[in-house]
């Protein structure tokens, strides 16, 4: 499991990078990269959840509690406590989804409170992509250039809700249901929060989901798209945060890294795992360390070694 600060405490200027492989024979990666920026500085109600759950396959999940600052903060940690460790339990998404709602709304203190999420289980050998998005801003699955070694050009696809939103309304009933996709080499799947869809220019037009498809994805590497992006956004809301802003980018790429002009400054850990791949790890940050300025984790799966840098 990729264990990082919660989303609520980072600058707006971090970046996180998880990457997780694991296939021998072909040498793929699945990574995630993602920023947040919080409307209240030190507090957000988005967050990003990802877990390395065995077997070669990686849960990522992005969510969104209403609201901003301390409340919403404290609202989004819950759900990541209890989804957490839900998956670790070897829970599927849809069940995932369900026993999470359940075990926020059974205290019965949640009052108007809710949330959205987008929770996908990517497998690194085969691709395969099972995901839950309850109530959440559409995912877009993003075609690399070199996908399926054909010449054909595919479109952006977007992965839209597959039920309502995570409210005590819902709690007890088993209404989020669960979709597959295969995501071929070269492929990205972006996620985010609506602060980054809904965000309005001068003229109160939206940043929409257009643009965030519009420019594809070309030769950037996932930390390069999301510089990209969040320069656009910023050029279209002329700076202005109104909202916690996030977006995470799982890639399956031969070759996941950060870019070279990020400088990694967490300590090195690393565990030895089953030969076969199939065992759960847990790498932990250092207890009580502060993320200042820019920052990349990194942490890659070879198949016999976890290592965090």
């Amino acid at each position: 499991m990729c264990n990082f600060p919660a989303a609520e405490s980072w600058d707006e200027t971090d970046l996180a990078a998880c990457v997780i492989g694991g296939v021998r024979e072909n040498a793929h990666r699945l990574g995630v990269f993602w920023r947040s920026h919080p409307a209240t500085p030190g507090s957000s109600g988005d967050w990003v959840e990802v877990v390395d759950i065995g077997a070669g396959r990686l849960a990522i999940c992005v969510g969104d509690a209403a609201g901003h600052g301390e409340q919403a903060a404290r609202f989004a940690r819950r759900f990541r406590e209890a989804m957490r460790r839900h998956l670790l339990a070897g829970e599927e998404p849809e069940a995932t989804m369900h026993r999470t709602m359940n075990d926020i709304a059974g205290p019965g203190d949640i009052g108007e409170m809710f949330a959205t999420a987008f929770l996908a289980v990517v497998d690194a050998r085969s691709g395969q992509v099972v995901y839950v998005n309850a109530g959440h801003p559409p995912a877009l699955h993003l075609p690399g250039s070199a996908a399926g070694g054909g010449s054909c050009a595919r479109e952006p696809r977007s992965l839209g809700p597959t039920g309502p939103i995570l409210s005590d309304l819902f709690a007890g009933s088993e209404i989020w249901s669960s979709r597959s996709l295969t995501m071929d080499v070269g492929d990205r799947l972006l996620l985010y929060t609506d602060g980054i869809s809904e965000a309005r220019d001068a003229h109160g037009t939206q940043f929409g989901t257009e643009s965030l498809s519009a420019g594809r994805i070309g030769t950037d590497s996932p930390d390069t798209l999301l510089d990209r992006l969040f320069a656009q956004l910023a050029i279209h809301a002329h700076g202005v945060d109104g909202d916690d802003r996030t977006m995470a980018i799982l890639a399956r790429d031969p070759l996941v890294a950060p870019a070279a002009g990020y400088s990694p400054r967490c300590r090195a850990a690393e565990r030895t795992l089953a030969a076969d791949g199939a065992s759960r790890s847990s790498i932990e940050k250092q207890p009580g360390r502060e993320r200042r300025g820019p920052s990349c984790s990194r942490y890659e799966f070879t198949g016999s070694a976890v290592r965090a840098c």
